[in-house]
């Protein structure tokens, strides 16, 4: 029986967009959040006690409806469908003239990266969130190589030298990026006069292990709604992230105009969860 507290997800990628972020491996969304939005977070970064924190969106009350927030929540799920799953959180406070800084590097795992399997869609999505203006370069910014994440190696990993193609990312606060996983990018020297605050998001399937927690407390998982909890996957067995539990199916319901691809190709003796649903990625052709 699906869940009355299921609801239809946010809208996500058009074509445009996913030609967009295939080719780049980032995608940028100017005016993602609002002015009071952009406060309120802003406000919950500024006022931690360390510059940068994981599994903040547990740890920090104000951060905890980040977990679903309608401008990013329906990008991720087009790419990751009735398996998404939160893999990490946590925030960024770069104050001017911090000497350590990421280097050039991709997220994932790195003796055998995601990029080994050569998919078609990334194995993992970080989106963030800017919450301090980027007006130029040398702020702290995102500094990454448009179409680098088919690159299995970088000549200057692990280094801040140079790159004719790289970019710095400039943008306004409250713009929201999607970044491919597998992405070479680093840090610019933050040479302005302000703080650099920034919140990061990271989802993928299910059966990919998360990366900042391995449980979450009961109590807190208890009083978040049914999507939440879904979300962050918290279960006790851990083969319930590769064969979904019931009362977690579907994590949404279609949205209007869509259609259902697997109408009619089961018989009653399926069960829902064992059920084929197909991504957007997969609708639109792209897998």
């Amino acid at each position: 029986m699906i869940s009355a507290a299921a609801t239809s997800a946010p809208a996500g990628f058009t074509p445009d967009a996913w030609a967009d972020f295939e080719r780049d491996g980032l995608l940028v969304v100017e005016d993602a959040l609002s002015g009071d939005e952009v406060e309120a977070l802003a406000a919950a970064v500024r006022e931690q006690p360390k510059p940068t924190a994981m599994n903040v969106v547990e740890s920090e009350p104000r951060l905890t409806g980040m977990i679903d927030a309608p401008s990013h929540i329906g990008y991720v799920y087009d790419v990751y469908g009735e398996m998404l799953k939160l893999l990490r959180s946590e925030y960024f406070q770069r104050p001017p003239g911090q000497e350590i800084r990421n280097r050039w590097h991709f997220d994932g795992p790195r003796a055998l990266p995601f990029e080994a399997f050569r998919p078609q869609a990334p194995l993992r999505v970080k989106v963030g969130y800017w919450l301090t203006p980027l007006p130029r370069e040398d702020m702290g910014n995102l500094v990454y190589i448009p179409g680098s994440h088919r690159w299995p190696h970088h000549p200057a990993y692990h280094t801040h030298h140079p790159h004719p193609g790289e970019r710095q990312l400039i943008v306004r606060p409250g713009a929201m990026t999607l970044m491919w996983g597998g992405l070479w990018h680093r840090v610019a020297e933050n040479r302005g006069d302000t703080t650099r605050l920034n919140l990061f998001l990271e989802y993928g399937p299910s059966w990919v292990v998360t990366s900042d927690r391995q449980r979450s407390d009961a109590g807190w998982l208890a009083g978040l709604s049914r999507t939440r909890r879904i979300i962050m996957r918290d279960y006790e067995d851990p083969n319930d992230c590769v064969k979904l539990p019931p009362e977690d199916v579907p994590l949404y319901l279609p949205r209007d105009g869509e259609d259902d691809l697997e109408a009619g190709r089961y018989s009653a003796d399926v069960p829902l969860e064992l059920r084929k649903r197909s991504t957007w990625l997969e609708r639109e052709g792209v897998v």
